[in-house]
């Protein structure tokens, strides 16, 4: 808020400094993640906090694509802390602004990555049904990733699902 109690649009960090928040913030969610069942409760709150903050810092200086990994991490977050409602509410975020656009410039990679990610978030919720559903998309979507160590860091992460 302004000195005038209303809301100002003028940016608070300089772009450079903003990147580097979001990327900060984006590299802590990942540690905590990485924690997995060792993770505290207060971890669990601070990693849940630092996705959407992440995802914030992004939609101020990136693009569609910074966009859509947001809402897949936050609902990956979401996901590892139980919250299944909220992980399926961002994972279909993720894959409504990825379907939004006719965007050739997106990664190839990014479909499956968003299939897999609403397969996780379906799990959370307790919907196996749909969760299979996202990861045979998901698996499908493999055959357009161009690169190798990109597929398989997807393929990877489908294998952690328990379906």
């Amino acid at each position: 808020m302004g000195d005038d109690g209303g809301m100002s649009d003028e940016p608070i960090l300089d772009p450079a400094t903003q990147r580097r928040v979001a990327a900060h913030l984006y590299n802590r969610t990942w540690d905590l993640l990485d924690l997995g069942d060792q993770r505290t409760e207060a971890q669990t709150h601070e990693m849940v906090d630092a996705a959407h903050a992440s995802a914030w810092h992004w939609a101020q200086i990136g693009g569609l694509e910074q966009a859509i990994v947001g809402e897949w991490m936050i609902s990956r977050v979401h996901a590892s802390a139980g919250h299944g409602e909220a992980a399926v509410l961002h994972a279909q975020r993720a894959f409504t602004l990825l379907h939004s656009t006719g965007d050739e410039s997106l990664p190839d990679w990014l479909e499956a990555s968003v299939q897999e990610g609403l397969a996780r978030a379906h799990l959370a919720a307790g919907d196996r049904d749909a969760a299979e559903f996202a990861a045979h998309a998901a698996t499908d979507a493999l055959e357009k990733i161009a690169d190798d160590d990109d597929r398989a860091l997807v393929r990877g992460q489908l294998a952690e699902l328990s379906l």
